[in-house]
């Protein structure tokens, strides 16, 4: 697998090295191993270049992007000239893991209208970083509210410099600091992104100094807002029907880091009170697993009123919402989307996932989910919010995709339980550090320690998704797809649940006519014993007039004979009479 991803020039020595398909019609269909990502370090993956070069957003009129051209080619030439700030990984900022409850993704999703964000064409690429922007534009209240928030920033910043200052010159973390070229940032932050933007987008590549991350993280977001910080306390006085659900899940939040360690202390309690409140203002969302995680890296750099600001702008404005909505229309969206880069960047890989057996969900979703913030370090976490806020969410996807680019080679040799296992817990071992040796009392330390001690190349982590092209134009078309794949299955959704009303009611009428069978069955059978009774009677009646007949027969006979008896009698007295006289 290449060290190194760049750009396409269409030269005829990288051409030779390139695995690139052709489609002329004498082509042949390439083998699974041309496919591979190459091996040679001076070769690269084609890029495709966006066409989306100007996508118009729809969104709130304060919320937009500025273009900072050109980011890339400055990576380079910034890290030399300028120290990176905070890319030490600290024990007091690892943490363990624990399991997370993860909930299956594959719950089918209504057809979704692809409604252009800020963040549709923020996608780190060759020559294009654009970073999210407060337009301070729309009504008086507005541009003074935001005005206000700017300048309760610059007062932080400029109070946070004399602190550290008052602390001691020797001060590492003051060392860190640029503080003429973040001073020149919080001073005016638009006016700075539009007229330094390739200076900006090295600095925030970079990492951004944890002394001022929060107070940066708010600039980039134009989440400050006392109005919705006055709401956060309202809603603070209020009950939420997910306290109990909230409460069982604190604890598993960062439970090794010293912030949020204190079942009690000041950290469970602000991450409470942020999930809490939020689940009261966006109550089709209520509260979801995977929340708490982003909340809590907020929370380490600014007071809880302000991360549940930056929460609500990272929901909505970035929409991360359509991730915690009870069916996950955006994750599924994304998903899929992500299985789509792998099948065109990593064609082999995905050829042996799909015969492994493994799902993007199965690994990806609580990358998406938690922003990463669940079994990373928190350095690369931090640098990862850095970039998504800075650039949109879908710089996701190249942090996502770098990861199994890197260890292709390693997860093509994997089955499916093995795959599992990496994707969920080893996968980012690839830019872990080799600790320097010790003595020998560090090395027999306990597996915490030694863990807390590992430290991570965070720079060449983020250098390596710079160097993905990941355009706006592929995420776009992967939106058709899923649109019309939505769109099919609906449609045959939609046929099926007809079908299934059409066999309810004929179901229904063949009850109905079986119903009346069974009463004409009731009638016919009445009907039958009726006529049998008739019957019955018929043969009495008959049987009663034979006997009458018969009766009648033998009086008629008995007459008979009677009169017989008399006309014998009759003439014998005459011829007795006859005979005397």
């Amino acid at each position: 697998m290449s060290e190194h991803l760049h750009t396409y020039h269409e030269d005829e020595e990288d051409a030779a090295r390139t695995p690139t398909p052709f489609t002329g019609a004498g082509a042949t269909s390439p083998t699974l191993d041309a496919l591979l990502s190459p091996k040679n370090p001076e070769a690269h993956f084609p890029a495709r270049a966006s066409v989306a070069a100007s996508d118009v957003t729809d969104d709130e009129t304060r919320f937009s992007t500025v273009a900072l051209s050109s980011a890339r080619q400055s990576w380079d030439s910034a890290r030399l000239s300028l120290g990176s700030a905070d890319s030490n990984f600290t024990k007091d900022d690892r943490r363990n893991t624990v399991a997370l409850d993860t909930a299956g993704v594959s719950t089918p999703v209504k057809a979704l209208g692809h409604k252009k964000t800020p963040s549709t064409s923020t996608i780190l690429s060759a020559s294009n970083v654009p970073f999210m922007l407060s337009q301070m534009e729309g009504d008086e209240s507005s541009r003074r509210n935001s005005a206000a928030s700017q300048h309760k920033i610059q007062e932080e910043f400029a109070r946070k410099h004399v602190d550290l200052q008052d602390s001691g010159s020797e001060n590492d973390e003051e060392d860190s600091v640029d503080w003429d070229f973040w001073g020149q940032v919080v001073s005016d932050y638009q006016k700075f992104a539009a007229d330094h933007p390739q200076e900006l987008a090295s600095a925030i590549g970079r990492g951004i100094p944890k002394t001022i991350r929060g107070m940066i993280w708010q600039l980039m977001t134009a989440s400050k807002d006392p109005e919705l910080e006055s709401t956060y306390l309202r809603l603070l006085k209020e009950t939420s029907p997910h306290e109990k659900a909230i409460t069982r899940d604190l604890g598993r939040t960062f439970p090794h880091h010293a912030f949020f360690t204190d079942g009690r202390g000041i950290g469970q309690e602000n991450l409470f009170n942020v999930l809490k409140a939020y689940s009261l203002y966006d109550p089709q969302v209520g509260y979801c697993q995977g929340l708490p995680f982003v909340a809590a890296v907020l929370l380490l750099h600014m007071p809880d009123e302000e991360a549940f600001c930056l929460l609500v702008r990272l929901m909505y404005s970035y929409d991360l919402r359509g991730h915690f909505l009870p069916e996950m229309p955006k994750l599924q969206l994304r998903l899929f989307q992500f299985e789509r880069l792998i099948e065109e960047l990593a064609p082999v890989m995905h050829v042996h996932f799909l015969r492994q057996g493994i799902k993007s969900s199965m690994y990806c979703s609580q990358w998406f989910l938690t922003m990463f913030s669940y079994r990373f370090p928190m350095d690369v976490v931090f640098r990862i919010f850095d970039n998504c806020l800075a650039s949109g969410i879908e710089a996701l996807f190249s942090f996502s995709l770098v990861l199994l680019l890197k260890n292709e080679q390693t997860l093509l040799s994997l089955k499916f339980d093995q795959l599992v296992s990496f994707l969920n817990v080893r996968i980012f071992d690839l830019y872990q550090v080799d600790p320097p040796s010790g003595d020998s009392s560090s090395q027999a330390e306990e597996g915490e320690a030694r863990i807390g001690d590992i430290k991570y190349n965070v720079d060449q982590f983020v250098q390596d998704a710079f160097a993905l092209d990941v355009t706006s134009f592929m995420l776009d078309s992967y939106v058709q797809e899923y649109e019309e794949m939505v769109r099919t299955r609906n449609a045959h959704a939609i046929e099926m649940d007809a079908l299934r009303n059409s066999n309810r009611q004929l179901s229904a009428q063949v009850n109905r006519m079986e119903s009346s069978l069974s009463q004409l069955n009731v009638e016919h059978c009445e009907l039958l014993n009726e006529l049998v009774k008739a019957r019955l009677k018929h043969e009495e009646l008959e049987s009663e007039l034979v006997r009458y007949k018969l009766l009648y027969a033998e009086a008629m006979h008995q007459s008979e004979d009677a009169m017989s008896s008399h006309r014998i009698s009759m003439g014998m007295a005459k011829r007795g009479s006859s005979s005397t006289g």
